[in-house]
């Protein structure tokens, strides 16, 4: 339980710097080029490393000592930032800001299935649950915190200043995973080779051809990725900054509030689903559906839209913790440990597959039709309730 502990901590900073990077990062570009389309764009073609990442760090999770491979992964990520910090000044602002956002999301593909296949060899029964509860929690916290203090930072600061400060919290979680004792981790004799890696995934692919379930759970997040996170994800932003005319501080509140509502989801997670479980995540696919619909509606009144986007964008994200946490506890159920880190890995990549469209077309969207942004939310929520409803026919949730 201690090591746990030190993982969760490891998370807490690690994750701050992360979210507040992934924060500041697009929105000052954003604010440079006041471009939603591009916006949208950018954030799509940075998720392209995450998935890479994911399949390459779920291969490596099951062959290397975890913990120095977080560690590892924190150094590099804090040369990243200390490399950007420096070369801001002198580097067109679009590459830069395109290399970083794919770099981080490159290693923070590497490093989430790391550590969910950590937990397993923690923790088990209901303290597995707890446990994913514990890790979606210091997801939202740092997300809570990240664009809070982040958009403060990034005003006072500047975004070199901000790069380094988050540098420094890589390497003070680096400097805490090398402290870490993982039990029954991977001997120091386990070979690893790039023909290995690739041996890794092929097999991992092979286990998932006949694993009906773990397909069916890939599909539904699938629809989530493609349909309703993105509209949110996109879609805030591009309501706060350009349509309410809101500050950075502004966004940063939105983004804070949402986040606790993560947190909430996270914790409802963690003790309804212990006491009562569900075997379904359709209904909590269709909240989310309803919530998207409902913040179309809202925004047709302009007394509402800045509290609609606070209420109902925070209703969205404790949904959406809650089937996170559902998700990846079905996962660790139905796979074995000897391939939970790639299989973890390969299937969440199936499922995010989807983001990257999703968020350019929700940025096309809101470029195209930024005199009605009500219309975009009002639609994303009745098209994936319409898809997830044919889905359900199919039994695939």
């Amino acid at each position: 339980m201690n090591t746990f502990i030190f993982i969760v901590l490891g998370q807490i900073v690690s994750l701050f710097g992360n979210a507040a990077l992934r924060f500041a990062l697009p929105l000052y570009l954003l604010r440079q080029t006041g471009s939603a389309a591009l916006y949208g764009g950018i954030t799509a073609l940075a998720m392209l490393p995450a998935l890479a990442g994911m399949l390459t760090g779920g291969a490596l999770a099951d062959r290397c000592r975890k913990a120095r491979l977080m560690a590892l992964l924190d150094l590099v990520t804090a040369g990243i930032a200390a490399a950007a910090a420096a070369g801001l000044p002198h580097l067109p602002l679009l590459p830069l800001v395109l290399t970083v956002l794919g770099s981080l999301y490159a290693i923070q593909g590497l490093y989430q299935p790391v550590v969910r296949a950590c937990l397993p060899l923690l923790l088990n029964g209901t303290q597995l649950l707890r446990g994913n509860a514990v890790i979606q929690l210091v997801d939202t916290v740092d997300e809570l915190l990240g664009p809070l203090l982040g958009a403060v930072l990034l005003e006072r600061l500047g975004i070199r200043g901000l790069l380094v400060l988050c540098g420094c919290c890589f390497a003070l979680s680096a400097g805490m995973e090398l402290c870490l004792r993982i039990p029954q981790d991977v001997p120091y004799d386990t070979k690893l080779s790039v023909r290995s890696l690739w041996a890794d995934l092929r097999e991992s692919a092979q286990f998932l051809t006949g694993q009906a379930a773990v397909l069916r759970l890939a599909a539904a997040m699938a629809a989530v990725n493609l349909l309703e996170v993105p509209a949110l994800t996109v879609g805030v932003p591009v309501l706060v900054v350009q349509t309410l005319q809101k500050s950075d501080a502004s966004l940063g509140l939105v983004q804070a509030v949402l986040s606790a509502g993560g947190i909430l989801g996270g914790v409802l997670a963690g003790t309804v689903f212990v006491r009562h479980p569900i075997r379904s995540g359709t209904p909590l696919l269709l909240a989310l559906s309803g919530v998207c619909a409902a913040l179309g509606l809202a925004l047709r009144v302009s007394v509402l839209q800045f509290g609609s986007i606070l209420v109902l964008g925070a209703v969205f994200m404790a949904v959406a913790a809650l089937f996170n946490v559902w998700f990846f506890a079905q996962l660790q159920v139905l796979v074995p440990q000897a391939q939970l880190g790639k299989t973890t890995a390969c299937c969440t990549v199936l499922a995010c597959l989807t983001q990257p469209i999703g968020q350019a077309a929700y940025g096309i969207a809101f470029q195209h039709w930024a005199a009605h942004p009500a219309d975009v939310l009002l639609a994303a929520g009745v098209l994936s309730a319409l898809v997830l409803w044919l889905l359900q026919t199919r039994r695939t949730v």
